[in-house]
């Protein structure tokens, strides 16, 4: 699941918004000077830290850790061996550290989003760790097996 949804994410389909689509809209002064106008009109003054412009920064800055070349490994283990099911075409993959290290970037993009995006949920960068050490307790717990 965490492979096929980060690949998502990060698809460089224009058609949809994507984690890829934004960073190539952020990039753009015009566009981050549009953003901030607009949320300056709808939400007031920035006044709290990190500030508007940082966080735009920091979303830029994160999301150039990206490994592309996993990135092209995950897409075609995506296609090949999760979409479509062709294992004997499969043959390029990730390391489950390559997909966490992308796990965490993807959350972190996220995190920067929420400040510009008002949601019914509060997500931050730890809720990932909190989650796999959930799911792992509750595999290794003897009550989880079936009886």
């Amino acid at each position: 699941m965490a492979a096929l949804r980060v690949a998502i994410l990060l698809d460089a389909d224009a058609t949809v918004v994507s984690f890829q689509t934004l960073y190539h809209g952020l990039k753009e002064p015009a566009v981050q000077a549009a953003l901030l106008k607009a949320l300056e009109a709808r939400r007031g003054l920035d006044v709290f830290t990190p500030t508007r412009v940082e966080i735009i920064a920091e979303y830029l800055r994160t999301y150039r850790e990206i490994d592309w070349n996993a990135h092209g490994r995950l897409t075609h283990f995506r296609n090949m061996g999760i979409a479509h099911l062709t294992v004997a075409e499969l043959k390029k993959s990730v390391t489950i550290a390559e997909l966490r290290t992308m796990v965490g970037i993807i959350s972190r993009l996220a995190v920067a989003l929420q400040h510009f995006v008002q949601t019914d949920t509060a997500f931050r960068d730890d809720m990932a760790d909190e989650c796999r050490d959930q799911v792992k307790r509750v595999i290794t717990s003897p009550r989880s097996l079936p009886i």
